[in-house]
């Protein structure tokens, strides 16, 4: 930056805020009629810190497109979580369900085996099976069973003497071991586990109890049914298609499947699953894979009759396809949005970045000093830059035009100062003069020459209060500061008019501190000045008088500060000067002719 107190440089720097963003305009440096560009000044403005943050984002669109980014991510983000929460929900509901239906799928296993076991207490106690009349028995037990592909037998210790599912008379089969009775009592139900009978050949169950016969033995007394009953009873609940339904027994082999049946009745179920079953878990859902190794979702419920087993189980596929079929749904959506937002976005920043071209090329002209005018662009912000532009544009020719009129005028000036040193030094040294006298004199005259100069180099020497004038010319003589009063209105001094006063001024204080009224301690100075209307022009007077001072026997001889006040007042203003030597010390009255100047009632 350029000191203006000591070069002719113009400084414009314009920065405006808009929506939260700051848009640095115009910086421009004129000297000698050269100029650094305002690209100058953005590239110096995109080093550092600046640079480092906006790299990757340096233009109106990719920060368009990252805001597009910004506001749908989150609105993909909640959608994806709506999708999973329906997903749990739905997998609860599937949860509960699977739970409930295997549930009442024992409650159904166990009824029928309730029903075989009242015909079988039926059956145990009849009369010929107590007497051992074992072709009566056959014939009422092949009436009253009513459960299809179900069969009676009976069995002493060495052989069976009734089987329902053989005709009447036909050989009967020997037991060679009484392993199945293990654990039996007379009294007792109990359901067994899957086996292959001795002659049906086939997968079954039986329900099986002890009777005491009249002659005090015991007999084996089974109702069998083959696995296929217990499968159609399953089939008859009516599952789902997709899903599996499963009945196990005691050792987790499976005794009926609603799916492939002929291929998986009497081998374990999975090795998790019969698990589960030989802990003898209540009930339960977990994720298995079933035996033709599709991924499920299970319930187990044990039924407390039987002990077996109830086994209901879903695919997993089946939960989880609403939820990817609504996922693929939402990154559809999303994906359309985000082509939709980026292709809006793209559109709005090139209508956003055009106009901001058009004010790097309005930024130009007004760097060479050109004139600009802001075209419209729709935008309210871009034609406020534009408009900022066309005014600085304005303001800085303005500004070179006040800068040509400044440095002819201090030109001229310095000639006038230079002329006035000149005077300062020949009216010094005058004869009878010693050379430290003259040389204080002459210091001090320049010393007011330059407090003049100061207060107008503030306003670019455009003027300077009258009050500040006098107020600098006292303030080296009075330290008290009510020995001086000041009144009048406000009144700024054109260039020209400052420094005479000035010096005049400077003038009469130094005669006040050695000779006058400042030199004694009561002694005061009192200035008033005001502006009249005359007919001849406008007119400042200012009174100078000074009170309480040294009493004058005698007036004392013209010196050369009385000459330098007279010819400074009448010849270089073109005023009149009353110069008076009172008894209490000297009063002046100066009137002086002065055009416009702004002033304000004090």
């Amino acid at each position: 930056m350029c000191d203006d107190r000591r070069h002719p440089v113009l400084m414009h720097a314009m920065a405006k805020a808009m929506d939260g963003a700051i848009y640095v305009l115009t910086v421009y440096r004129v000297q000698g009629g050269e100029s650094q560009s305002v690209g100058q000044f953005l590239t110096i403005l995109r080093s550092g810190r600046w640079k480092a943050a906006c790299s990757h984002l340096s233009s109106v669109r990719s920060r368009l497109l990252l805001l597009t980014l910004v506001l749908l991510l989150p609105a993909l983000a909640a959608g994806g979580l709506v999708v999973y929460a329906g997903y749990r929900h739905d997998r609860q509901s599937v949860e509960k369900h699977l739970q409930e239906t295997a549930r009442a799928l024992s409650l159904v296993i166990d009824r029928q085996f309730g029903q075989a076991e009242a015909l079988l207490w039926a059956l145990s106690t009849s009369p010929q099976l107590l007497e051992k009349d074992y072709a009566a028995f056959d014939a009422r037990a092949r009436a009253a069973i009513r459960i299809p592909g179900a069969w009676i037998t009976v069995a002493d210790d060495q052989r069976q003497v009734v089987n329902t599912l053989l005709p009447q008379g036909s050989p009967l089969p020997l037991i060679n071991n009484r392993d199945h009775r293990k654990g039996l009592t007379v009294g007792t139900v109990r359901v067994s586990n899957l086996f292959t009978g001795f002659v049906a050949k086939q997968p079954a169950v039986g329900i099986d109890t002890l009777v005491a016969t009249d002659d005090g033995s015991e007999l084996y007394v089974s109702m069998i049914m083959r696995a296929d009953t217990v499968t159609r009873i399953l089939a008859d609940q009516g599952l789902p298609p997709t899903w599996i339904g499963a009945i196990v027994d005691r050792n987790g082999t499976v005794v009926a499947r609603s799916r492939d049946a002929e291929q998986f009745v009497g081998k374990p179920a999975t090795p998790e699953n019969v698990e589960r079953v030989r802990a003898e878990m209540r009930q339960g859902v977990s994720e298995s894979v079933s035996l033709d190794g599709v991924p499920t979702l299970l319930a187990l419920a044990r039924s407390p009759g039987s002990g077996w087993s109830t086994i209901v189980a879903v695919p997993r596929s089946e939960i989880t396809a609403p939820a990817w079929r609504s996922a693929l749904y939402l990154a559809l959506a999303g994906g359309l949005l985000l082509t939709l937002g980026v292709i809006m976005a793209w559109q709005v920043g090139r209508s956003i970045a055009r106009p901001m071209k058009g004010l790097t090329s309005l930024a130009q002209h007004v760097g060479r000093g050109e004139p600009i005018t802001a075209p419209s662009s729709g935008l309210v912000e871009i034609d406020r830059v534009g408009d900022a532009l066309a005014l600085a544009s304005m303001q800085l020719r303005e500004a070179d035009r006040r800068q040509k009129l400044l440095i002819d005028e201090l030109n001229h000036r310095v000639k006038n100062t230079l002329a006035t040193v000149q005077s300062l030094s020949w009216q010094v040294m005058r004869p009878g003069v010693t050379p430290q006298v003259a040389q204080e004199r002459f210091q001090q005259r320049l010393l007011a020459l330059s407090r003049t100069h100061n207060l107008l180099n503030e306003t670019l020497w455009e003027g300077a209060s009258l009050r500040t004038i006098l107020e600098a010319e006292f303030k080296p003589f009075a330290a008290d500061s009510t020995r001086v009063r000041l009144d009048g209105p406000a009144v700024d001094l054109p260039a020209r008019l400052a420094v005479v006063l000035g010096m005049a001024f400077h003038e009469l204080a130094t005669n006040a501190v050695k000779y006058g009224a400042l030199s004694t301690a009561p002694g005061r100075v009192q200035v008033d000045w005001k502006i009249e209307e005359r007919s001849e022009g406008t007119t400042l007077t200012i009174d100078w008088c000074e009170l309480e001072g040294p009493m004058l026997e005698t007036e004392p001889h013209p010196g050369f500060g009385s000459r330098l006040l007279r010819q400074a007042i009448t010849r270089e203003l073109a005023g009149q000067l009353d110069l008076r030597f009172e008894r209490e010390g000297v009063c002046c009255t100066i009137a002086v002719p002065i055009e416009a100047v702004g002033q304000q009632a004090a």
